[in-house]
């Protein structure tokens, strides 16, 4: 969804400059309470004061009458210059009317379909992969100005679900205390201080038996803390677990790791074997399952993980 809110506000940058939309160059259309023929028809009327239009159609997909398209597209090649033309920024001013449509069931192997990605331009925002979250994380925090730490960027590396969303959310609260490092520190996963956090993971991971059991009480209690702090144990276990196997198979990595994250690794990796990280691997998937289905599973999930953990 961020994907396509930040596409959106550019082409309406691009279409309608600096004066922005009003009701007489902006429309916005709901696919599941229109047909493409009503669209078509907007699309070929002229905005009130002159000047470009931009229509906004969402829900394209619920449209009615979708194959339209193909004769409307073979219509409108034979009265433009160009596919190309038509969505250069210089042409800008040639055009009468821009639309997007916006869908989230896209398919792609209907006749209309192929049709309609040989004549326009379609961009698929697709969910970021993990190899393309640093990219992501980085865009999003300098629209913000913000500078992260690399704690920082581990912590939004790992969140679990991950978003673009959720990330936008963390960074939303960082972004509140500016460069207050004393209360920075605490906003990400907030619930719990950092400091008890990255302890507890690092004692977990250093197979710290005593240190670990320490936080059991703390995280147990608070049942919001569960899943996100699982998915950072779970996010951590990945990339140790990928370490050791590319050490066996004695294979390289195209995988950039964070300098903290592998400063990290490179302490841990010697207390783990892949075997005994996919037993670890099996204790936190039973784990995630009893925490979805148990109301109240206090502290005794996570001193039970901890032990398993630090058994030889």
């Amino acid at each position: 969804r961020l994907k396509i809110k930040e596409l959106i506000k550019r082409i309406e940058k691009a279409v309608l400059g600096e004066s922005g939309k009003s009701e007489f160059n902006y429309e916005k259309w709901d696919g599941s309470e229109n047909s493409l023929e009503a669209v078509f028809d907007s699309y070929q009327s002229f905005s009130m004061w002159g000047g470009a239009k931009l229509m906004i159609v969402t829900a394209a997909d619920d449209l009615n009458g979708l194959e339209a398209w193909i004769p409307f597209l073979k219509n409108f090649e034979s009265t433009s210059d160009s596919k190309a033309s038509a969505f250069e920024a210089q042409h800008i001013e040639q055009l009468s009317s821009v639309a997007v449509f916006v869908s989230k069931g896209f398919d792609s192997r209907r006749k209309w379909a192929k049709t309609l990605q040989e004549n326009i331009p379609v961009i698929h925002c697709e969910e970021v992969q993990e190899h393309e979250r640093e990219v992501a994380i980085e865009y999003l925090a300098k629209r913000k100005h913000l500078t992260l730490s690399a704690s920082e960027n581990a912590l939004l590396h790992s969140l679990d679900p991950w978003s673009l969303e959720m990330v936008e959310q963390e960074l939303s609260k960082i972004d509140l205390v500016k460069d207050d490092a004393a209360i920075r520190a605490e906003v990400i996963l907030s619930g719990v201080d950092s400091h008890s956090r990255d302890d507890f993971i690092d004692a977990l991971f250093s197979r710290d038996l005593p240190r670990a059991l320490k936080y059991a009480n703390l995280f147990g209690a608070d049942m919001e803390l569960h899943l996100p702090l699982m998915g950072l144990v779970a996010w951590n276990l990945r990339h140790l677990k990928v370490l050791l196997m590319e050490q066996e198979t004695r294979s390289t990595s195209y995988e950039k790791r964070n300098p903290y994250l592998m400063k990290n690794l490179e302490r841990w990796k010697r207390k783990w074997s892949v075997k005994t990280l996919q037993l670890f691997e099996k204790s936190l998937f039973d784990m995630d399952f009893a925490l979805k289905n148990k109301p109240h599973p206090g502290s005794a999930l996570w001193t039970n993980l901890i032990i398993e953990t630090g058994a030889p």
